[in-house]
């Protein structure tokens, strides 16, 4: 006899990497509770060691977006993974699906009209403005303008819209009565920290993320290379080969390749700084979002230096802020955490501190199993958070 679901989740990605921390942790909150199934893209279409009775995945080989071209492919390749994310969801006939952004949200507002079940609609990126640059070219504009409205009239006729910040759900004109922001706050981890960088006696900055512009790469490792004593080290998935080498010329630049969760937040636990620098012309979501760095380095407590998020360092004081292609500012800070201990040990004390007060995943999952007793019990609305 075929075991019932409550919820399933789907996402356009395996849902075991860096870029589905949210994705793993609401299964997980979520699986306390209820029965979960998480259904993702295999892109690469390689055999995956992670394995978990309720994650299923669509082995399809298809670009990520970011390879040339890759979006206009992608088109070709995502109506295949609409047809068997929605034959999964009519055989296992969830009481609820959790729609994670635009790329999944059209075989769940399908399932959900067809079979009258409920619909969460969590946004992490809004798409117009993630994948579509600011421009003033018209079809650049328009194409930003479509996006947006199509985003917004799935999230007006969805159950529950869920957003990582307020900034960005007050970014949606049309949304549903109940609409709820739950933040990317990190679930804490058991950080196995040596305390031992490459070298003790250097200062270490951290950057994590993709190795590709608009994140403020070149002009660190300008900066890093002059500097003495500091050693800038970098994880993540390397999409700019062109970078890649320039970092590997520099001395006091050390790669280490791309962690999973536990080194990584070893590695964010033993460094001195952490520095999260973009784009905003090429990545105006994050005017709205937040950074997944910023509070993992707030739970480990260390200070970040950063161009976004202004309101959250300005009231938690765990850092400095840096306009993106100020290189006098940037070096600026560097240089005043390095040689000044005392205040880096004040900006990490009280990232930490807000991070246990507010900014902790538990709180975050009080609010998700909020927003599904009220949703699955069909007693009384959510409220507006």
């Amino acid at each position: 006899m075929k075991k019932l679901t409550d919820i399933m989740l789907v996402k356009s990605d395996p849902i075991i990497n860096q870029s589905s921390i949210r994705a793993i942790q609401i299964i997980k909150s979520l699986g306390k509770r209820y029965s979960i199934i998480g259904l993702g893209w295999n892109r690469k279409s390689d055999p995956l060691l992670y394995k978990e009775s309720n994650l299923q995945l669509f082995n399809l080989k298809a670009p990520y977006g970011f390879e040339p071209y890759g979006p206009v492919r992608l088109i070709l390749y995502f109506p295949i993974f609409w047809i068997w994310v929605f034959a999964k969801l009519v055989y296992h006939r969830p009481k609820a699906v959790h729609a994670c952004d635009l790329s999944t949200i059209l075989p769940c507002f399908l399932y959900k009209v067809l079979f009258r079940k409920k619909l969460v609609f969590d946004i992490l990126d809004r798409y117009g403005m993630t994948y579509i640059p600011k421009n003033r070219n018209i079809f650049l504009k328009t194409m930003h303008a479509i996006v947006n409205s199509v985003e917004e009239d799935f999230a007006k006729t969805s159950d529950v819209l869920t957003t990582v910040s307020d900034k960005m759900l007050f970014s949606f004109s049309k949304k549903p009565r109940n609409s709820i922001t739950i933040m990317n706050c990190p679930e804490e981890n058991l950080i196995v920290s040596s305390k031992q960088k490459s070298n003790s006696n250097r200062f270490q900055i951290l950057f994590t993320g993709a190795i590709r512009k608009g994140r403020g790469l070149e002009a660190i490792c300008d900066i890093v290379s002059g500097l003495q004593d500091t050693e800038l080290v970098i994880t993540g998935k390397i999409k700019d080969a062109n970078l890649q080498e320039r970092i590997s010329e520099i001395d006091n630049i050390k790669y280490k390749g791309f962690l999973d969760r536990n080194n990584l937040l070893n590695l964010e636990s033993d460094s001195d700084v952490m520095i999260a620098l973009y784009d905003l012309k090429l990545q105006s979501q994050y005017e709205y979002g937040m950074a997944n760095k910023i509070l993992e380095a707030m739970m480990c407590g260390i200070p970040v230096i950063t161009n976004i998020s202004q309101e959250l360092i300005d009231d938690t004081k765990c850092g400095i802020i840096v306009e993106y292609d100020n290189i006098d500012q940037i070096k600026s800070a560097i240089v005043t955490l390095r040689d000044d201990p005392s205040l880096r040990k004040l900006y990490g004390n009280n990232g930490r501190k807000a991070y246990l007060e507010k900014y902790n995943w538990t709180l975050m999952e009080e609010k998700l199993f909020n927003v599904y007793q009220k949703l699955l019990s069909d007693k009384s609305k959510i409220e507006k958070q």
